[in-house]
């Protein structure tokens, strides 16, 4: 799984280099970037699901160290497609106004998540079977 993922990883870093290059448009460029990252998410989940013999290990670093990064590509792509559809006509003043409040809403969301944030970023892995395994949803399990 993971020499496959690599593999995949590797060819959508080259789709989004080709589409940056060939493309100026921004929204253009993130459509096609999200296509892409849909199309290799697609592509994961389906070499997955046929993946058979996995123990909990392997699906922790699937959906802890894995699949992430392949989200990671679409989440941006679809955030830069929405903040430049969403961009007003204007001065500069007023674009470099709303790209600020963008920028406070980011701010806002990672505050919101911080601890969740910080367990991701660290070497951390003492939640890993309650973050990261299917079907163990716990409702008394709640992160603040």
């Amino acid at each position: 799984m993971k020499l496959f993922s690599e593999s995949l990883m590797s060819q959508l870093e080259q789709q989004l280099k080709v589409i940056h290059l060939q493309t100026e448009n921004p929204i253009q460029s993130a459509e096609l970037a999200i296509k892409s990252s849909v199309t290799a998410l697609e592509r994961l989940k389906s070499s997955f699901i046929k993946y058979k013999s996995l123990n909990k290990k392997e699906e922790i670093e699937f959906f802890r160290d894995i699949k992430p990064k392949f989200a990671a590509k679409l989440i941006y792509y679809s955030e830069i497609y929405t903040i430049e559809t969403n961009k007003p006509l204007g001065s500069h003043k007023t674009i470099a106004k709303y790209y600020n409040s963008e920028l406070l809403k980011l701010k806002v969301f990672f505050k919101q998540n911080q601890e969740f944030y910080r367990y991701c970023r660290t070497a951390n892995n003492c939640l890993d079977s309650k973050y990261y395994i299917r079907e163990k949803y716990d409702l008394l399990f709640e992160v603040s």
